[in-house]
């Protein structure tokens, strides 16, 4: 049984659509602070990625915000309310990123091998943070891992079959079964173990896109191929450039 390391980030890539719709407010009333849960939740998951989740106390969440500990307590029930929300919105700015990325080229594969592309270059900057989270709060990374599995899968067959009404994959394919196995693939290279099969010199990142690249080739028609293959040969000369 493989480890489920990053598997909360894992389908991150297939969930990029959904944007909060809120506004941040920042008042000051007297002499403490009155904040928006809004914003303290953006605060808590700056400072959590910044110094772990481990180190960050909520004494240390209040005083940088300006408030004190009973109003941070009054908003949310513990640190692991507030590190729930704070794992939810890390995941909808990385969405944010790569449906800005996404857009660029709607209805086409390449739309998806570029959102994927910026969700690949961000994901190691919150390794540290998954990594505590599922060593010290096992019960929340194993709740996260599958509200966003179900989420994020789910978001991907849509996509597949869009891209099949537009002949760009093959129409014969097992949807749910194909993007299951794409999924458990991908946490496994994301895994903590991961360097123990992957060949020497590889990285995470390398394997991850590699794999990502092949399956769409495997499941695209010729003229999906064809977007692919243009796309990875205008990756390796930016590369050299």
């Amino acid at each position: 049984m493989f480890s489920k390391f990053s598997a909360i980030f894992a389908a991150d890539f297939v969930y990029w659509f959904y944007v909060p719709n809120s506004v941040w407010c920042l008042n000051i009333i007297k002499k403490e602070r009155v904040v928006e849960r809004e914003v303290v939740v953006k605060r808590a998951a700056e400072m959590f990625a910044e110094s772990g989740i481990k180190a960050i106390r909520m004494d240390d969440i209040a005083a940088d915000l300006g408030v004190s500990k009973r109003t941070l307590y009054e908003m949310f029930e513990d640190k692991k309310e507030l590190l729930y929300l704070s794992f939810k919105y890390i995941t909808l700015c990385q969405n944010e990123a790569a449906a800005a990325s996404y857009n660029q080229y709607a209805g086409s594969l390449v739309a998806i091998l570029e959102a994927i592309r910026v969700m690949r270059d961000t994901r190691e900057k919150y390794h540290r943070m998954n990594v505590n989270l599922k060593k010290f709060y096992p019960d929340l990374f194993e709740k996260l891992r599958i509200e966003i599995a179900h989420e994020g899968c789910q978001h991907l067959c849509d996509i597949i079959n869009g891209l099949i009404r537009k002949g760009l994959i093959l129409n014969d394919i097992d949807v749910d079964l194909s993007v299951t196995i794409l999924y458990y693939t991908l946490v496994n290279i994301f895994s903590d173990t991961s360097n123990h099969f992957l060949p020497n010199n590889v990285t995470r990142s390398e394997a991850f896109f590699y794999t990502v690249v092949n399956f769409f080739r495997g499941i695209a028609t010729m003229d999906g191929v064809k977007q692919i293959d243009e796309y990875v040969q205008k990756q390796k000369l930016e590369v050299k450039q």
